[in-house]
């Protein structure tokens, strides 16, 4: 997910970083942008209301920028690890610490996106558990690895997309038992997943295909 900061020699890795996506197809935000907004809108047509939603390790918050031009999105406050001021009509942004320290605040949804494997997948239901106390659903969008190999993909490409802003390159990843496993941990439960999601097209997609990317939907029990 693309920072807020640039500075100094980064914003020329950036740059490049970007220029590659494009020429190569690697959109990240498209297709899980459209995605997020298809199973918000269902949410919010379930419960019949407008969704006031926290985005769990915004980044820029390109896709709450997305949402927040629906009807049926009351709000955002977007959440991360970084200092920074920005705030327009519908969204906000706070920093972690700032939010979970004193907000009591309840939100609709929470989306976080390629989030948990950062923070660290063997004791992420701990996360879910504290999100959990915000709101009934949860979005997740995160990755499998299928062993060695597809481990050592994964974090070539975490690499290559977060070395410009200083984020933590994870050891491992979700194996699809993990996940379950993780679940049980929690009072959540899984309501809907796709696997096999395709994100990138591409050369990027050649690189890391959709059987690496799933996205769950989470509600609590």
């Amino acid at each position: 997910m693309i920072r807020f900061k640039k500075s100094g020699n980064k914003i020329f890795l950036i740059f490049i970083s970007d220029l590659i996506r494009k020429i190569f197809k690697g959109d990240r935000i498209k297709r899980i942008s459209n995605e997020v907004i298809n199973i918000s809108r269902k949410i919010s047509q379930n419960n019949k209301k407008k969704l006031s939603i926290l985005d769990f390790g915004c980044g820029s918050m390109e896709i709450s920028k997305k949402l927040q031009k629906k009807k049926y999105v009351k709000n955002i406050i977007g959440t991360d690890t970084f200092h920074y001021k920005y705030k327009n009509k519908n969204i906000k942004y706070m920093q972690n610490n700032k939010l979970f320290n004193s907000n009591t605040k309840k939100f609709d949804l929470i989306i976080s996106i390629d989030v948990l494997h950062h923070i660290g997948v063997e004791n992420s239901h701990k996360t879910l558990k504290k999100l959990s106390r915000y709101s009934n659903y949860i979005l997740i969008k995160d990755h499998f690895e299928y062993g060695f190999f597809s481990r050592h993909l994964l974090r070539f490409v975490d690499f290559y997309a977060n070395y410009a802003y200083g984020v933590k390159i994870p050891n491992k990843y979700f194996t699809k038992s993990l996940w379950k496993s993780i679940l049980k941990k929690t009072s959540l439960k899984e309501i809907y997943r796709i696997d096999n999601f395709q994100q990138h097209d591409g050369l990027f997609n050649i690189i890391l295909n959709k059987k690496y990317h799933f996205v769950s939907v989470l509600k609590k029990k």
